[in-house]
């Protein structure tokens, strides 16, 4: 592919990531992962290079928050149940 194309499939990849980063975070890691190493590996002085490159970044903050927050309220809903019990 020419170097264009993949700063757009770059920018495609982060949107995408971007989109999905709140509801479903493994499907932002799938997106925004590969799109922010095409972008790093096309970087030029063009906009979707580095909007790509941005938008992968963003994205994949959000999912880790998410992530990790889902993770920190599933262990207290776990620890919580069984604290009632007793």
């Amino acid at each position: 592919m020419s170097g264009k194309k993949l700063c757009i499939s770059s920018l495609v990849l982060g949107i995408v990531g971007l989109a999905f980063s709140f509801f479903l975070p493994v499907i932002s890691y799938a997106c925004a992962i590969p799109g922010l190493i095409i972008g790093v590996k096309k970087r030029r002085k063009n906009y979707s290079s580095s909007a790509g490159i941005s938008l992968s970044i963003v994205a994949l903050s959000i999912a880790m928050i998410n992530s990790v927050l889902g993770i920190v309220m599933t262990v207290k809903m776990f620890f919580s149940g069984k604290s009632d019990e007793n």
